[in-house]
């Protein structure tokens, strides 16, 4: 007797979810909770397993990607349970197609769904609530950017998280954002702050390490510091962020906030429109375009590290792009090599295929091109074939095209590859939008970079005669590492590593373009001659 009662319980678990951080911070999980556990103790016949939470969990990640639905998925496989109870359809997922999977997963291993709130057990009432609750979602979408837009444009502070060195006046309808003039340190504004920061990189050639470094040696309190203290900061974590990072420099000196120009919507990680609107300045446009500059020449060549290689962010990939970059082999010898190769930035299918090329050979071949020219430049002028310099310098740009266009064409079969899936049902919808904007970024940025590419320049830069006449006094002083490192960015524009393949092998041909009239080949082919100057 005992044995058949056990047989006839039908063993329930309940899924719950909250979306937002601040939800769970509220413990709002809670009332899913204990009205999933009323319904329990109000309904025969049925024996609770377990609970599947996933507190502060957004309900666009897919079911099986979250803890808790991952979990219960694995269960469900196991045979644990015979139903799952949630409060809400809803909470399964927001969009047409993930809770119909999660329906289908589920059923596959003779489990059930059932909410509570809605009385849903049935798959034809299943499908309307997930349609009610995907066009819910929708049309709150819209409500909030309609509401987000109108806000901004009027130039009302639409709620976030207020840029370091402002502050919010006003509530709701008025609020808007001003320079701070809260002291955060001595007598330091937060306003001060930034434009300290900007002078130090901008001004004064500093770079973002050292600007961190100085900041934390002085003991200014960081943008996590600065923010009125709340009961719940702790458990959200930011109180453990009371040091300056680099990138927090960076992140914090490329907004265009600080010169009058406040940008909404440019980290969604949707495309959208981003709306611009003024707001008051805390430094120059000048000054932060200079700024601008300092980051790029930074990354380019950096400043923290102890070996100065003398072509450090000239020679660039002719294969992909990327720029080369200085490594130590087994044999502790210096190589250049693609960052297109990097294994840890790309797998072995997708990783670049150029050469490496030894820096005692290329740079030794550079700098006695640069020498002899700076020495006697007539000599080295009359040895080159100026328009067959150019000719060159036209090629790549074409071989970069070439490169570039092909790349767009295989964008768009990946495209219809993706399509051509879902189509068959290998593949869903959510994961389908997902691939197609990701290919979406790609041909963005390669577009852009196909704007960039312009036609060969008409006529070399000229090389200012004193300026020639304070290299050479640097020369016959005797020059540093990174003394050389600074002329042979002056003199080199660029430095182009052209790879091709034959019988298995590769070679290479590096193109060199200066910034005085001419330029040389250096090639490291079979039948290479050697270089005309």
């Amino acid at each position: 007797m005992t044995l058949e009662t056990e047989i006839t319980y039908k063993r329930i678990a309940t899924y719950e979810r909250v979306s937002s951080d601040d939800q769970k911070l509220r413990e709002t999980i809670k009332n899913q909770t204990e009205n999933i556990a009323r319904s329990l103790q109000l309904t025969p016949g049925v024996r609770f397993i377990g609970r599947y939470p996933d507190d502060g969990v957004s309900g666009t990640i897919p079911f099986g990607k979250r803890p808790g639905g991952r979990k219960l998925l694995e269960d469900a496989a196991r045979g644990l349970f015979d139903e799952v109870w949630v409060w809400k359809i809803d909470r399964l997922g927001r969009d047409d197609v993930d809770p119909l999977i999660v329906w289908q997963e589920i059923k596959r291993f003779g489990v059930n769904v059932h909410s509570v709130t809605e009385g849903v057990s049935d798959i034809f009432s299943y499908h309307i609530y997930v349609a009610m609750a995907a066009e819910e979602r929708r049309k709150f979408l819209e409500r909030s950017a309609i509401g987000t837009e109108r806000t901004v444009k009027e130039g009302r502070f639409p709620g976030g998280i207020c840029p370091l060195g402002y502050e919010v006046k006003g509530r709701k309808h008025e609020a808007k954002i001003v320079p701070s003039e809260k002291i955060i340190w001595k007598d330091w504004t937060a306003s001060y702050l930034i434009c300290y920061i900007y002078d130090l990189l901008a001004i004064q050639k500093w770079s973002c390490p050292r600007i961190a470094d100085h900041l934390n040696a002085l003991g200014v309190p960081t943008a996590y510091q600065q923010r009125e203290p709340g009961p719940r900061r702790a458990e959200r974590g930011t109180g453990l962020q009371a040091k300056w990072r680099a990138g927090r420099i960076r992140n914090l000196v490329i907004l265009t906030v600080y010169k009058g120009i406040y940008q909404y919507g440019k980290r969604s990680k949707k495309k959208r429109e981003i709306w611009e609107v003024e707001a008051p300045a805390l430094v120059t446009p000048e000054l932060w375009q200079a700024a601008q500059e300092a980051l790029t020449r930074n990354r380019l060549v950096g400043k923290n590290t102890p070996r100065h290689y003398l072509l450090t962010g000239l020679i660039k990939c002719g294969v992909c792009g990327k720029t080369y970059c200085a490594a130590h082999g087994r044999d502790k010898i210096v190589w250049w090599r693609c960052n297109g190769r990097m294994t840890s930035r790309y797998d072995a299918e997708n990783r670049c295929q150029s050469k490496m090329v030894k820096s005692s050979e290329i740079e030794t071949i550079v700098w006695q091109d640069i020498e002899r020219w700076l020495r006697n430049p007539g000599e080295i002028l009359n040895e080159l074939n100026v328009e067959n310099d150019w000719s060159k310098a036209a090629a790549v740009r074409e071989a970069e095209l070439t490169i570039l266009k092909k790349r767009l064409s295989d964008l768009e079969l990946e495209k219809k590859g993706y399509h051509r899936q879902n189509a068959q049902g290998l593949l869903n919808d959510t994961d389908l939008r997902g691939f197609v904007e990701e290919l979406s970024e790609k041909k963005i940025s390669i577009e852009k970079r196909l704007a960039e590419l312009s036609p060969a320049e008409s006529e070399p830069e000229i090389i200012p005669v004193d300026l020639l006449h304070e290299l050479r006094r640097r020369l016959d002083n005797g020059l540093s590492e990174e003394q050389r490192q600074e002329i042979a960015r002056l003199l080199v524009k660029q430095i182009t590593i052209q790879t091709k393949m034959e019988d298995g092998n590769r070679y290479c041909k590096a193109e060199i373009q200066y910034r005085f009239i001419g330029a040389v080949n250096f090639c490291t082919d079979r039948d290479s001659s050697p270089r005309p100057a």
